[in-house]
């Protein structure tokens, strides 16, 4: 694929190597709203304006155990959550697994297809996650991506690379025969035309990044990027594939 990035360049916060990410979630636990939990831990959403987002994990002693980002691109999905599981690497993190957009709100597999997702308010919302359909707001941090300027140049491009069909939602959690489904992180392979693409600037870094709707399965996804990592300037029509991290927060 055309490019790799971090999850927070998506959003517009380079983070070339440790001693920045830390500076970073110290910066967002310092400044952002604090969401006390009842053990006297607390997660701190820092809104850098425009739609970017850092979570930050504190622990009741004050400590700063991470950050995690997210894009509030204020639109919800209808998920009918089926399961869900502590990130076993970020405290007060975990996911949720689901049926993406049901037409059935008693029947799950009646969605479009499924998902994991990871849920920045996941220490908060736990106690409301029951089987059942709940809203998210959900993002797709993309790590790896190309672009296809056209369904004819997507179906007939040269190589040994594989492409699947045009419209395609595959979740690493629910692909995969190798490993556990619980051991699966929230990600997910999909390739879709895009609808919009709009190119922003975060306003906290003034690094520009690309927010790119993207449709598949029937569902417009909000793809985020950096531009070295879709290695072109998206436009409607164009073809997307990539390789993405979802992450949601309830709404």
């Amino acid at each position: 694929m055309a490019g790799v990035s971090s999850h927070f360049s998506c959003i517009g916060f380079p983070v070339a190597d440790m001693a920045v990410y830390w500076a970073l979630a110290r910066r967002a636990a310092a400044e952002g709203a604090r969401l006390e939990l009842a053990d006297g831990s607390a997660l701190v959403r820092w809104q850098a304006g425009g739609g970017p987002e850092i979570w930050a994990q504190v622990n009741a002693r004050g400590e700063v155990l991470g950050a995690t980002p997210f894009f509030a691109t204020g639109a919800a999905h209808r998920v009918a959550v089926t399961g869900l599981g502590e990130d076993p690497d970020t405290p007060l993190e975990g996911w949720v697994d689901g049926w993406m957009e049901p037409t059935e709100d008693d029947e799950p597999y009646s969605g479009a297809f499924p998902l994991r997702v990871t849920l920045v308010d996941f220490a908060l919302a736990r106690p409301h996650l029951t089987p059942g359909v709940h809203r998210l707001e959900i993002a797709a941090l993309a790590h790896e991506a190309d672009l296809y300027a056209d369904l004819t140049a997507y179906r007939s491009a040269p190589g040994d690379l594989y492409r699947p069909p045009a419209e395609t939602f595959a979740a690493t959690a629910h692909a995969s025969v190798d490993d556990s489904p619980g051991l699966q992180e929230a990600s997910a392979l999909i390739a879709g035309p895009v609808a919009r693409a709009r190119l922003l600037v975060n306003p906290v870094t003034e690094e520009a990044y690309w927010w790119v709707q993207v449709r598949t399965r029937g569902v417009v996804l909000h793809v985020l990027a950096d531009r070295e990592t879709l290695g072109g300037d998206p436009h409607p029509g164009n073809v997307l594939l990539g390789s993405v991290w979802l992450v949601g927060r309830t709404v």
